[in-house]
């Protein structure tokens, strides 16, 4: 009978002595943050989407065409920023990363001094560029390119140019943290074995780089979902995005709720197209393990 006791009080003193890891003690104010600034805010947003139980916004928003053609022009311009900033981006790291350190220190510097201008600024400033009587157009007519102003601002081609400008730091980097580890050497063994240099960097460095080229992508195009400022101040009303229409539905319409169900969409695509890229990469990492066995 003393042995049966002694052993049902085992677990009550086990658990008595448990103590969670101190570990567990520097992680807490950081999670206690994000359950009272980030979930606990999500959680009301989709709780003021779904008045007294219904989706009804839901549903509107999945059957009125506006709303379809919104989220439609927010993912195709979306994607266009992103294939061209990551474009422009690979060059521009690969120059910082291969380029010398007087080509890294300039390169550095330009790249980081969007950082100190607000992004109002800096979209005001296209605004002054892309206009009618800009220096763009200035430029073109003095060159002789053209006989009469293009049109730039107001224009999907005007929104694209300044998401581009305001997303290319946020590209550049992922780009030049994976090219800087990335030996040349292998580039030159490449050519030792007769490859020309276009052939050794498509078979040799470009794959090497593609963890960054996801990465610079996914940033770049998870960003690109939920841009106001720029689409509002060089779009036109025909080329708004989703970003525009809840703030629209909030400020001006007070439809606090259809707004709450728009953004609740907005980041379940973003996490949707998250999810794929982040699918792709794996595919690729798991293609790579199967070369690198065989």
């Amino acid at each position: 009978m003393t042995v049966s006791l002694h052993d049902r009080s085992m677990p009550a003193k086990a658990m008595g002595r448990f103590r969670p890891p101190s570990a567990f003690w520097l992680i807490a104010p950081a999670i206690l943050f994000l359950a009272f600034f980030f979930v606990f805010p999500l959680l009301k947003l989709v709780a003021i989407s779904l008045p007294d139980g219904s989706a009804e916004h839901y549903r509107q928003i999945f059957t009125t065409p506006v709303f379809l053609r919104v989220i439609g022009e927010t993912f195709r311009v979306s994607l266009i920023v992103t294939v061209v900033t990551v474009a422009i981006a690979y060059p521009y790291a690969y120059a910082m990363a291969h380029g010398g350190r007087a080509a890294l220190l300039v390169l550095t510097v330009a790249l980081l001094i969007p950082f100190w201008v607000s992004l109002l600024l800096r979209s005001f400033s296209w605004i002054v560029l892309l206009q009618n009587t800009g220096l763009i157009n200035d430029f073109l007519i003095a060159a002789g390119l053209i006989d009469r102003p293009i049109r730039l601002i107001r224009t999907p081609l005007g929104v694209i140019i300044g998401m581009v400008h305001i997303l290319l730091p946020y590209a550049v980097l992922p780009l030049y943290t994976v090219m800087k580890k990335i030996d040349l050497r292998l580039m030159e063994a490449s050519s030792i074995c007769g490859a020309s240099w276009l052939r050794g960097f498509a078979r040799v460095y470009f794959p090497l780089s593609l963890p960054g080229v996801m990465a610079s992508a996914i940033l770049a195009f998870t960003l690109a979902l939920g841009f106001y400022i720029t689409p509002a101040l060089l779009g036109s009303p025909r080329d708004m995005m989703i970003a525009q229409m809840i703030a629209g539905q909030f400020n001006e319409q007070l439809n606090f709720g259809l707004g709450a169900a728009l953004a609740v969409v907005l980041m379940v695509l973003t996490a949707m197209a998250f999810g794929l890229f982040g699918a792709a990469r794996a595919a690729l990492q798991m293609r790579d393990r199967r070369k690198g066995e065989a």
